[in-house]
């Protein structure tokens, strides 16, 4: 009788511990300013996200960055849509190109459109457990970049 209880305080000792741990790296702050910009690559065309979500606990598409294009990418096929998040060494596969006026709350400036760009969970994931939570919740951390095609 004395082991189990034993067993079962250790086991709600764990919990505690784990949770207060998960809780503390979900809440950090971001480990520093915006990014300085970046030189002038005049064959790419960098746009900033207005807006991120980043629930990677909800499962996949819960970790995402929205933003406001210029129409001028819209069905332009001489660029390629890449997007980069800061702290990450990868560079990901562009968002939506639907051209939609309106997602999450955010709706499209004159000239403009609303764009989705998804992270992988697992990339949301490796940022909390390497403390970096906070960085990934900003949204001047978030770019798309259109880089023009080589002829």
């Amino acid at each position: 009788m004395q082991s189990h209880k034993t067993v079962w305080i250790l086991s709600l000792g764990i919990a505690v511990v784990l949770t207060c741990t998960v809780a503390w790296l979900l809440n950090r702050a971001p480990t520093g300013d915006c990014p300085a910009e970046a030189p002038v690559d005049h064959t790419a065309h960098k746009v900033l996200a207005t807006k991120v979500v980043v629930q990677p606990w909800l499962g996949e598409h819960h970790v995402y960055g929205v933003f406001m294009v210029p129409n001028r990418y819209r069905h332009n096929k001489t660029y390629v849509l890449r997007m980069a998040v800061q702290g990450s060494d990868r560079v990901f596969a562009g968002g939506e190109r639907s051209g939609k006026q309106y997602v999450d709350d955010a709706s499209a400036e004159s000239g403009h459109y609303v764009l989705h760009s998804y992270l992988p969970t697992r990339v949301a994931l490796r940022f909390l457990f390497d403390g970096r939570f906070g960085d990934l919740r900003n949204p001047c951390n978030w770019r798309l970049v259109f880089v023009e095609r080589s002829s």
